[in-house]
């Protein structure tokens, strides 16, 4: 693994032309030579290194003296939006769709807005995932929540998968899919009405009427077929 001991400061980017996945390193192709690369020394980590990877790094020396890269990061992490992803994404769009169709929404201006915000969740993953690989200062996990809370989920979902960001953080994308069930639940309860909604709000502002409720008792019921019997009373 390498040190700080730098060889040359400047970022460079290469092959990596051999790729040992069992024991973790591999080599670069720079120019004429080659340089050592270690998975211990990737800045940031998204996928696997397999041959064919173009890695940004720059030169240093391992405690052998021996030079190689470091502060390695994927230039091509495969991060791509595929046709499942633009699938789930209609399919998630298509509730509030509906929603709206029935409200009678002017669909001009939503989609304006709605490709606005988007645009901004987009852009804001891109400028953090780019920030992360140059060390700088970050957008916070709230703020780029914020821009899909506002409505810019869609982005923020195509975003996910393009640049492979925030995808692999369980306690990021719990909170990304409570924002994306909530507007699923926001639009199925329109069009009920708000019946739900209603009896949530109902059941919160008058605590007092929980109390009148009847306990609930199991009832067991018993169903039986009883037959009829004659009798003929014969006289003497």
């Amino acid at each position: 693994m390498a040190t700080a001991n730098n060889v040359k400061a400047s970022s460079l980017t290469a092959k990596i032309v051999e790729w040992n996945d069992q024991r973790g390193f591999g080599f670069l192709q720079v120019g004429k030579r080659r340089v050592f690369l270690h998975r211990g020394d990737f800045s940031e980590r998204h996928k696997r290194p397999a041959v064919g990877d173009v890695i940004r790094f720059t030169l240093g020396k391992d405690s052998k003296g021996r030079t190689c890269a470091r502060d390695a990061a994927h230039v091509n992490d495969g991060g791509r939006i595929t046709v499942q992803a633009v699938l789930l994404l209609v399919c998630l769009l298509m509730l509030p769709a509906i929603a709206l169709h029935r409200r009678d929404v002017d669909f001009r201006w939503v989609g304006v807005y709605v490709l606005a915000i988007g645009a901004v969740s987009y852009g804001s993953y891109a400028l953090d995932k780019r920030r992360a690989r140059a060390k700088e200062w970050r957008i916070s996990e709230a703020g780029l929540h914020l821009t899909e809370l506002l409505g810019g989920w869609p982005g923020g979902f195509l975003a996910q998968r393009r640049f492979r960001h925030k995808v692999s953080k369980g306690s990021y994308q719990f909170v990304f899919w409570l924002i994306v069930l909530g507007y699923q639940f926001a639009a199925y309860d329109s069009l009920q009405s708000w019946q739900l909604s209603r009896a949530a709000l109902d059941y919160i502002e008058h605590p007092e009427r929980r109390a009148k409720l009847p306990p609930r008792v199991p009832v067991i019921i018993i169903i039986t077929n009883a037959g009829t019997a004659s009798r003929t009373i014969k006289g003497n």
